[in-house]
């Protein structure tokens, strides 16, 4: 079946799992959320940060909005991995083996559409934010890396929890790795490339630079190659748990 068969499938089902689902609806606006706090928030803090224990936050606007960058595709992938999970649970996934959509068909959909979707609620809540601007041209590329993440966290979600009490579970432990990045801003940058193993470094180290003005395409196409080969890790198991590879 094509791609587009799928979608026109899969997506009211995914829709109306999202609709009754008051958690996966928290999941679903918690980026854009998260990016008007940081717009109203932050400035209101500031000076009271500043008063109070002598920091000044402007001089951590870039970490600050590399939160904005990540959320997106770990909130979208969180969404996925659990209606892949409902899939799973209610035998859905097995049926769909038998039928004329394609697991190539349906893992393009199931991946293509939380990296999509992360992509484009992540180029409108960088902006609402709005505590550092870095040209449009940059966000695309930081923006399109940091995409990535949300396929990963979609089948990091399925592929180690077998339910969805383990799911909840498996994110809570999958938001622990993402904010890693928040360590590497103290690092320095030799020391840093350590935390490299996380797929969420490379787009958060990459939009530090793109905000101070340094070079940064190195960190996209390690961070593209880091994310890329952890996708196809986590795709080949899981077809395997699926009987396909």
């Amino acid at each position: 079946m094509r791609f587009t068969a799928v979608v026109r499938s899969l997506g009211p089902v995914d829709l109306k799992s999202v609709s009754r689902d008051s958690m996966l609806l928290l999941i679903s606006v918690g980026s854009l959320a998260l990016a008007l706090a940081m717009r109203y928030g932050v400035p209101f803090v500031t000076p009271h940060v500043q008063r109070l224990f002598a920091l000044d936050l402007g001089g951590y606007t870039p970490l600050l909005m590399s939160f904005v960058l990540l959320m997106a595709p770990g909130m979208v992938g969180s969404l996925v991995g659990f209606l892949v999970l409902d899939e799973r649970d209610d035998g859905t996934l097995t049926a769909l083996l038998v039928t004329p959509i394609s697991l190539s068909a349906y893992l393009l959909y199931r991946i293509g559409l939380p990296v999509v979707i992360a992509f484009l609620v992540t180029l409108a809540a960088v902006p609402i934010a709005g505590l550092t601007t870095i040209p449009f041209g940059q966000l695309l590329l930081a923006a399109a890396l940091s995409a990535l993440s949300g396929g990963i966290v979609a089948l990091a979600v399925t592929a180690l929890a077998a339910n969805k009490v383990e799911g909840f579970g498996v994110l809570k432990m999958l938001q622990g790795v993402q904010v890693l990045p928040v360590v590497a801003w103290f690092v320095p940058t030799p020391w840093q490339w350590l935390i490299g193993i996380v797929p969420t470094y490379w787009p958060a180290a990459a939009y530090w630079r793109m905000a101070a003005g340094e070079l940064f395409w190195g960190y996209l196409v390690v961070g593209l190659g880091v994310n890329l080969a952890i996708l196809a890790l986590l795709l080949r198991h899981f077809r395997r748990s699926l009987g396909q590879d």
